[in-house]
């Protein structure tokens, strides 16, 4: 496959799929289960992305 990259280099000022806010130098992007969220979701017990395996986003 040629063309675009699936995942962008920065991902910082998209929105995250999880509340729709964007992301920022504070509260990066990472990928759970390929879905763009903030990081401070996997440390948030109420959310259903806690504790969650995540890669980070270059």
């Amino acid at each position: 496959m040629t063309g675009m990259p699936l995942i962008r280099k920065s991902e910082t000022g998209r929105p995250c799929q999880a509340c729709g806010h964007p992301t920022a130098a504070k509260d990066p992007a990472v990928f759970v289960d390929g879905a763009r969220i903030h990081e401070s979701h996997t440390g948030d017990p109420k959310s259903g992305f806690y504790r969650a395996s995540f890669k980070r986003s270059r």
